[in-house]
């Protein structure tokens, strides 16, 4: 395995790039992330106002309630309390072999012009969506909850339904770019589209705050789906993954490998609780925020807590460039 010295034989700083800048287009979506229940102060979602069940129901944060929560809450207050936004890095896998067996040389060679890349698409510095999940307090879960809200694209066709039925033009262009397939979306087909259906399908359809009972005024078919797609890419705005390693000095690189626990305590300063870090043949692939929830999906109050799985890496992992 080579390291950074050799990069510094050659005179080049490559592993402390220039952190990248340029705010991801839409990036603060719908504002903080942990503001208060928002319900009560700017709703952007039209669903009911949840501020009197919270100030009136002790312990209202999802699985820390000491008291059964009657079904005349149910859209104020998440069953399924565990809700992680999952995000994907989809490391050139090209790269791992070039990092392991290259010469210098060829490594030298990778790492530079990963770096030139890094600039001209900034899709290459950014973690982007896998999804919003909702698990049980036991960190278990259950899919597919409802058949009759699921979409299919096929016949429902997502994108008039983002971009011109509910009107979120912007919603949809950074969805298109920024919510991908991946080598571990374990979605046939391979098409970006199929992955947000996947995802709505499997864990949107288990979140009973988006009943259709809980939406305000003429609620109309597949509303919480596109209600779930942006409240999705408005938790996922708000966690910047590559920033916060940037910020501990962690970028990608083929020269070298990190300590996990350098990489785990870099996202545990930024997020304020334990991050789950998954591996793809010894590189970082995923990466898990978990919460739970006060209120609504939509308009609540996420709250970081610790990760409750394992890391799938082991003590020295590669990070390496897109």
């Amino acid at each position: 395995m080579l390291a950074v010295p050799i990069a510094l034989a050659f005179g080049l700083q490559v592993v402390a790039a220039t952190p990248y800048s340029a705010p991801y287009f839409g990036k603060f979506f719908h504002g903080q992330r942990i503001s208060g229940d928002s319900s009560s102060d700017g709703n952007n979602y039209p669903v009911q106002d949840c501020s009197s069940f919270i100030e009136n129901t002790p312990d209202s944060w999802s699985c820390h309630n000491t008291s059964v929560i009657s079904s005349d809450s149910q859209c104020c207050f998440e069953d399924y309390g565990i809700l992680l936004q999952t995000q994907f890095w989809d490391f050139n896998t090209t790269l791992l072999d070039v990092a392991v067996n290259g010469s210098t040389q060829e490594v030298l060679d990778a790492e530079i012009r990963s770096k030139i890349e890094t600039f001209d698409d900034d899709i290459k510095s950014t973690f982007t969506i896998h999804g919003l999940w909702n698990d049980l307090c036991n960190g278990s879960y259950n899919q597919y909850c409802q058949p009759d809200w699921e979409v299919d694209n096929a016949k429902d066709n997502l994108t008039y339904l983002i971009g011109e039925k509910f009107d979120k033009p912007e919603l949809l262009k950074i969805m298109q770019k920024y919510w991908i397939n991946t080598l571990k979306s374990n979605v046939e087909y391979q098409a970006s589209i199929a992955l947000w259906e996947h995802e709505y399908n499997k864990h949107g359809t288990c979140m009973n705050t988006l009943l259709p009972s809980c939406f305000v005024g003429d609620y109309q078919e597949f509303e919480n789906a596109v209600n779930f797609f942006e409240k999705t890419v408005e938790i996922w705005s708000q966690l910047d993954t590559f920033q916060f390693l940037a910020s501990a000095g962690i970028y990608p690189t083929v020269t070298r490998q990190y300590k996990l626990g350098d990489i785990e305590a870099a996202l545990q300063k930024a997020h304020g609780a334990s991050v789950y870090v998954g591996c793809l043949n010894e590189s970082i692939s995923e990466i898990w925020y978990y919460h739970n929830l006060q209120g609504s999906v939509l308009t609540g109050t996420y709250k970081p807590i610790d990760s409750l799985a394992n890391s799938t890496c082991k003590e020295d992992v590669w990070y390496l460039p897109k």
